[in-house]
């Protein structure tokens, strides 16, 4: 169970997210879909987005009704999404998403058949947000759990009072300083970053268009198709040129790598680059991990895939978000076609990050030593 919180800290968040994030404006439709768990912040962003003059349309998965139903119902229908609920979405101008469940560790004991259901609607919702032009954020107070934090070591109400703060901000200083850094990555040739830790690694760039992940869906992004944002928000990312890395990066925070469709923490690694490939990963705990999940594809050929720098000044301690932390660097490697890149397999993506590092671009710098430098 979540811990109960005050309604004018529901109210403030709902401003927030409703006026700054999605820009809403009278007559507008917007969709909410919450679990049971985060039911109270979602009426709170239903009453508020009526009060703004906009329609809303609150959906609801009942949590211990949804354990039941997976229980009980035939195997033809679990998972299954009706045509319904798809028009609902179709006919919306912005989707405000709770995720669910909270019972992540039961989720993950659920048959593959399941999740692969289910990673079906994923896609087919995307695919209609994207091509309706639906305004998305998702928000995942609702997949805290103990559970979790202990496998990411971090403690669990830091974690809950981050995600509630850090998309409370005002997101216009992370957009001026994120389009700032933008501009560098995508005008420049040669990237470094370095670390006192023994990172050291030169990338290339390809002149492709950056991501500034700012917090906010505005008319730019809605023509760029940059539609749907996790909040709170706050990074710059690019891929890379996939045939050039030289060097070493070695995090110093955990990680996480997807392979198979399964979300595996690594902690603080040293991964080794030649000739434009992963040629090296320590024998640590994070390094072993990896290892095995790139032996069970074959040891296929591991290209560096997208670099990132954090905005976000209130976020430390989030899991999936280390990487929005104010002045984090981020090493992506792997899959990256679904983020502009042009490495479609393996299907494994990995990311570590560096704080305390520094990166410039054709010998200016972006970060030092942690702190964005905004000259």
């Amino acid at each position: 169970m979540l811990p109960d919180y005050p309604e004018a800290l529901r109210r403030a968040f709902a401003r927030n997210l409703l006026r700054r994030a999605l820009q809403i404006v009278r007559g507008e439709n917007v969709l909410i879909d919450t679990w049971s768990a985060t039911l109270p912040w979602a009426i709170t962003v239903s009453e508020e987005a009526r009060a703004m003059g906009a329609q809303p349309l609150l959906s609801v998965h009942d949590e211990a009704a949804y354990w039941r139903g997976l229980e009980a119902a035939p195997d033809s229908q679990v998972g299954r999404v009706g045509e319904h609920q798809w028009a609902a979405l179709k006919a919306s101008d912005a989707f405000v998403f709770f995720y669910g469940p909270m019972d992540t560790t039961r989720e993950e004991a659920v048959p593959p058949v399941v999740s692969r259901r289910t990673e079906a609607n994923n896609h087919e919702m995307m695919r209609l947000v994207q091509k309706y032009r639906v305004r998305t954020l998702r928000w995942d107070l609702g997949r805290t759990s103990a559970v979790w934090a202990r496998r990411y070591g971090i403690d669990l109400a830091n974690w809950r009072r981050e995600l509630v703060e850090a998309a409370m901000l005002d997101p216009s200083g992370m957009q001026r300083d994120g389009t700032r850094i933008a501009h560098r990555l995508r005008a420049g040739r040669e990237l470094r970053i370095t670390h006192r830790n023994g990172t050291d690694l030169t990338l290339r760039l390809g002149h492709r268009r950056p991501r500034v992940d700012d917090g906010i869906i505005d008319k730019r992004d809605v023509r760029e198709g940059a539609i749907m944002t996790v909040i709170p928000s706050g990074v710059t990312s690019v891929t890379v040129d996939e045939r050039f890395a030289e060097g070493s990066f070695v995090s110093n925070h955990t990680g996480v790598f997807w392979a198979e469709a399964r979300e595996t923490p690594i902690p603080p690694t040293r991964w080794t680059f030649r000739d434009g490939r992963l040629a090296d990963v320590d024998r640590g705990i994070g390094g072993r991990r990896l290892r095995r999940a790139i032996a069970a594809l074959g040891n296929p050929h591991i290209p560096p895939g997208l670099i990132s720098v954090g905005l976000n000044p209130r976020i430390s301690n989030i899991p999936l978000l280390f990487d929005q932390s104010r002045g984090t660097i981020t090493l992506e490697i792997g899959q990256n076609d679904q983020r502009g890149g042009r490495t479609r397999t393996p299907h494994l993506v990995a990311y570590a990050d560096l704080t305390g590092g520094s990166l410039s671009v054709d010998g200016e710098a972006l970060v030092d030593r942690g702190h964005l430098v905004t000259r």
